[in-house]
């Protein structure tokens, strides 16, 4: 598998994460380092030095912290230039930069805060997504990790979510964020606050808000984001007891696709994928669920979910309970809402419906005691040579491993195709990020980008020439490669045989079959002129045969080796003693079968008035140990009482009365 490749200098310490992904170029912050890389070639433009201050370091020191660096983590396009935002020792910091002609980073402004923008430290996870003159973080407004919030930041004016309402927002890790129409998303996991009656667990959600949010009416709320609504993501294999997958890793973009496969470029719609894990002390599974965009903004107009008490189950709020006009809808002017609905939406900030995968499971399941999936990547609607459109996934592990699949299915059937499973990262080395290069006008320029978190690696996005025959390359069932009659070789094109759905085609020819000659058996001919003797033990070199073959004419002795008849007789001596052993074993357990069935025999009927006192003498003397004959033998028998006889039958059927038979005791002498 050929890939191109860049390392850090730093080997396992710079924690790369993929921040920033263009047409033509990605971002890759690190630790004092912020990475700008063209993916056409793989070509590393320019590095971005920026160290932690000397005061940070100090005061993060002070506070017995240990990795007092500065890790890059926000890196948005704002206005035409780039605006990052590093840890900076504890003591978040943003600048401005400038892309100059030659690639390098040229410094714009001076240092401004970068708390609640950018997270304290290197593990924190945080989104950011700058879109219409605002900027719209998620991540924790303080150092020891407290604090979750989404920030809405414009120039001059901040509004946020409420700070330590837990309803809102209880131990979060954010994964990404989207704008779609006038609301921006929020994707993340957190303890589920409706399931806290019945245990702690983990819910993956969905959050929006309003890109003309502008705060509420009173002056507490002037600060406060009030149109912030969730919803839970629903991720699981049906049934009367779902399996749910609750714990979203990371998310592809927003996209026009189609989870089946379609004849029409048309037929597509607004879908985003999602990569899921089970809890790290449950079964280890993962799964990659898909949702529409329309699926997500349907729960957000449906029910609320609400309590009537602290102490009240979470349950869905009777429509009479609802504001009149649906909180959820957006308006320009959200700090003159009716007080009645504010405080609604502020109470009620989680949806009672799940957004419901779209085909209703899973398109993906992947189970392993040793790996999980971590990132997602889409190559949205390939036109295969069957002349259908497919939505590639590709997925990372966090073993290095890069899982490329399809759905198959037709209509809303899900039917997984797992096309192909590359070790692409050494062992250990999670994927940490993906991005698709999809140049459908090049073949050649068609590639994976990797990131783990020392080095970003680029493979291609198939690799058809593996299949030397048509039924090998049709049974891949890669949308990307099909069969070529007249190359007569495995190509990427959108013509030639294919045939997805069974990986199987009526005109591939049959493989060529490879004879396989039997090699020449060793024989040895003895003729009349052969004479066979023994050997001389005494002769040194006839110790090593068993036979030597003499010829009159002194012709050089054929011998076999001794070591091989000397084996062969050790193997049949073996062979006979443990048939000798096997067979006396089986004879022993016949006849004490045969005797124990005898014992058995005289035992059961020896109490009978029927019993036949031609017993075998061993069972004589085994009476002689009964309790009534021993004095060293006793047992005490309770509740047995001899059995009456009172009836007979005579020699001419009549019946006749008989007195009751008891058992006598015998003496033996």
């Amino acid at each position: 598998m050929s890939k191109e490749k860049i390392s850090s200098e730093f080997p396992g310490e710079d924690y790369f994460q993929l921040l920033l992904a263009e047409e033509d170029r990605i971002f890759i912050g690190a630790k004092n380092r912020v990475y700008n890389i063209k993916i056409n070639d793989l070509q590393l433009d320019s590095i971005l030095e920026w160290n932690a201050n000397e005061v940070s370091i100090d005061k993060c020191r002070m506070n017995s912290k240990t990795d007092c660096a500065n890790y890059i983590r926000v890196v948005v396009r704002k206005d035409g230039n780039l605006f990052i935002c590093g840890t900076n020792a504890y003591s978040p910091v943003c600048r401005h930069y400038k892309l100059t002609a030659d690639d390098e980073f040229e410094k714009q402004r001076e240092d401004s805060p970068g708390t609640a923008i950018c997270p304290f430290d290197a593990n924190s996870n945080a989104t950011a997504l700058y879109t219409g003159g605002k900027l719209y973080t998620a991540t924790r407004a303080y150092s020891d990790g407290a604090g979750p919030l989404i920030l809405k930041n414009s120039e001059g004016r901040k509004l946020r979510t409420t700070d330590g309402d837990s309803t809102l927002l209880n131990e979060p890790n954010f994964v990404s964020s989207f704008e779609k129409d006038d609301k921006v998303y929020f994707f993340f996991r957190e303890i589920a606050v409706e399931n806290i009656n019945c245990g702690k667990a983990v819910f993956s959600r969905v959050a929006r808000v309003c890109k003309q949010d502008s705060g509420g009416y009173f002056e507490s709320w002037k600060n406060t984001l009030t149109s912030f609504f969730k919803a839970r993501l629903n991720c699981s294999i049906p049934g009367e007891f779902p399996f749910y997958f609750d714990e979203i890793q990371s998310t592809s973009e927003f996209g026009q696709g189609n989870i089946k496969r379609t004849r029409l470029s048309g037929d597509r719609y607004d879908l985003i994928y999602g990569v899921f894990n089970t809890p790290e002390n449950g079964i280890k599974g993962s799964a990659v669920c898909a949702f529409r965009y329309s699926d997500i903004t349907a729960v957000f107009k449906g029910q609320f979910k609400g309590q009537a008490s602290y102490e009240s189950f979470w349950l869905p709020v009777p429509w009479s309970d609802t504001p009149k006009e649906h909180p959820e809808k957006c308006t320009n002017e959200s700090d003159k809402i009716p007080d009645d609905t504010a405080k609604f939406s502020k109470d009620h900030p989680l949806m009672d419906e799940a957004v419901k995968p779209t085909g209703g499971m899973p398109m993906l399941i992947f189970t392993s005691p040793r790996a999980k999936l971590t990132k997602i990547a889409i190559d949205w609607q390939l036109l295969a040579a069957d002349k259908r459109y497919y939505d590639v996934m590709f997925v990372g592990t966090d073993d290095g491993r890069v899982i490329k699949a399809i759905n198959k299915g037709d209509g809303s059937k899900v039917d997984s195709v797992i096309i192909e499973d590359l070790q692409v990262l050494e062992p250990g080395r999670p994927v940490v990020g993906l991005k698709v290069v999809s140049n459908r006008a090049h073949h050649s320029n068609q590639k994976l980008v990797v990131v783990s978190h020392d080095s970003v690696v680029a493979i291609p996005l198939s690799r058809c020439e593996r299949a030397e025959t048509c039924k090998s390359c049709v049974a891949l069932q890669d949308p990307y490669c099909a069969w070529s009659s007249t190359l007569q070789t495995c190509i990427n094109a959108g013509s030639g045989l294919q045939n997805i759905t069974s990986g199987k085609h009526r005109q591939c020819p049959p493989d060529p079959v490879v004879e396989r000659r039997k090699p020449p058996e060793e024989s040895l001919v003895v003729d009349a002129s052969t004479k066979c003797e023994c050997p001389d033990l005494e002769d040194k070199a006839s110790v090593s045969g068993i036979w030597r073959r003499v010829n009159p004419d002194d012709t050089p002795d054929v011998k076999v080796a001794a070591s091989q008849e000397a084996a062969a007789t050790r193997g049949t001596a073996v062979e006979v003693v443990i048939i000798a052993v096997i067979a006396s074993i089986i004879f022993s357990l016949v006849i004490g079968f045969i005797i124990g069935y005898k014992f058995q025999s005289c035992r059961r009927y020896r109490d009978d008035v029927f019993y036949d006192r031609n017993c075998s003498s061993l069972q004589r003397g085994r009476n002689r140990l009964s309790s009534g004959d021993n004095p060293h033998f006793h047992t005490d028998h309770v509740g047995l009482t001899p059995k009456q006889i009172n009836v007979a039958m005579n020699r001419k059927g009549n019946l006749v009365e008989t007195k009751p038979v008891t058992k006598s005791n015998k003496v033996y002498l």
